[in-house]
């Protein structure tokens, strides 16, 4: 008897699932900020980076080694700032480095019961400032979207 007890149990657990209660795969989430690099020279053309190093100021870890012409990173949904500092090697076997600031406002939208919100951002005035001036290696910084929704196209473009 207990045992018709225990299947009929599971088998009530099962039906009660409901499909909001799966995150499925797929199912976008927070988007990052899409971050192209082109020629100061020749604006029309991309110029990829080697041994790009992307850092979160005041964060103890790296947060990876990038080698490309565009790139994802995230915005932090906690402040309305986010600053990485840019390490790039060169050829010289010489590090150049620029600190970056972007400033963004978050707006959370929710998606259902077991994916729970995911963050868009809008970029604040301005919507970005370099924080190191002088010999760094970035030249320029242009805004290509005033909003980050999804990761399908660019945000942001630096000229090196």
């Amino acid at each position: 008897m207990n045992l018709r007890k225990l299947i009929l149990l599971c088998f009530l657990g099962l039906l009660s699932c409901e499909k909001d209660d799966i995150c499925l795969e797929g199912t976008p989430g927070t988007p990052r900020m899409i971050v192209l690099f082109k020629d100061y020279n020749d604006p029309s053309e991309l110029k990829a980076v080697n041994e790009l190093t992307i850092k979160g100021l005041n964060q103890e870890s790296n947060y990876q080694t990038f080698s490309g012409d565009s790139l994802a990173v995230p915005l932090r949904n906690n402040f309305d700032i986010t600053q990485y500092k840019l390490v790039l090697d060169t050829d010289t076997e010489k590090q150049t480095s620029d600190s970056l600031q972007i400033n963004h406002k978050q707006f959370d939208i929710y998606i259902n019961r077991a994916c729970g919100y995911k963050s868009n951002y809008i970029f604040g005035k301005p919507p970005y400032y370099l924080l190191t001036q002088g010999n760094g290696w970035i030249k320029s910084i242009a805004m290509i979207k005033d909003t980050i929704t999804d990761e399908k196209s660019s945000h942001l473009v630096i000229y090196h």
